[in-house]
C-alpha cells in the first residue's frame, strides 16, 4: 500500500459508556433462545434529549451497537458492532427509491435535480 493513498474511514472503537447505554436504554429486544437476549437501541430513542446528554457525539454510533446478553447468569455474551454496515445501509436505500429526477427524452441523462 503506498503511503500517498487515503485511509479508508476509521470508526472509534466501542466504549465502555456505549455498552453500558445499551444495557440500561435498549429498546429492542430479541430473544434468541436458551436464554439469551439480544438488545439495541432504536434510531429514536437514540434521537431523544437524555441520550444526547448521556453520549454526546457518540449518540449515532450506540445505534450500531448490539448486545447478546445471558438472561440466566445476567452477563454479556457477545457485543457486536455493526458500523461498517451503515455505508451499505444507505446504498440499498438509495437503490430502492428513485431520488433524482431526469429529463423525460433522455433515459440516459445523468440526474438533473432531487425530488424531495
Amino acid at each position: 500500500m503506498s503511503h500517498f493513498t487515503c485511509s479508508p474511514w476509521a470508526v472509534a472503537p466501542v466504549n465502555q459508556a456505549l455498552i453500558s447505554a445499551v444495557l440500561d436504554f435498549a429498546d429492542i429486544h430479541r430473544d434468541l433462545g436458551g436464554g439469551r437476549t439480544l438488545r439495541r437501541i432504536s434510531h429514536e430513542r437514540a434521537a431523544k434529549a437524555d441520550m444526547f446528554l448521556l453520549l454526546g457525539r457518540d449518540v449515532e454510533r450506540v445505534t450500531d451497537i448490539g448486545l447478546v446478553w445471558n438472561d440466566r447468569e445476567d452477563q454479556i455474551v457477545r457485543v457486536t458492532d455493526d458500523a461498517e454496515l451503515r455505508d451499505s445501509r444507505l446504498e440499498i436505500w438509495e437503490e430502492a427509491f428513485d431520488l433524482f429526477e431526469t429529463e423525460d427524452t433522455d433515459e440516459m441523462a445523468p440526474p438533473m435535480r432531487l425530488c424531495a
